[in-house]
């Protein structure tokens, strides 16, 4: 398993939308999912986020965060 690690307040600033860790090819995964690989076995790699997957995922949060506010205000 090969993970990306973005950042805790992802899931918080999302409304637990969003995870803290991704896999390399952008599926959302958890802290569950790793305990579960590492039980059964499993290599967990976890790495930080490059630039380009960080801004990705911060575009991604702040769309989210956007369309919270609209909701909120309508």
């Amino acid at each position: 398993m090969k993970l990306i690690y973005i950042g805790d307040h992802f899931y918080r600033e999302s409304r637990t939308t969003m995870s803290p860790i991704y896999t390399e090819d952008g599926k959302r995964s958890d802290w569950g999912f790793v305990r579960i690989a590492l039980s059964k076995g499993e290599n967990v790699e976890i790495r930080q986020a490059t630039v380009l997957e960080r801004k990705f995922y911060e575009t991604k949060l702040s769309r989210l965060k956007n369309r919270y506010q609209s909701e909120e205000n309508s």
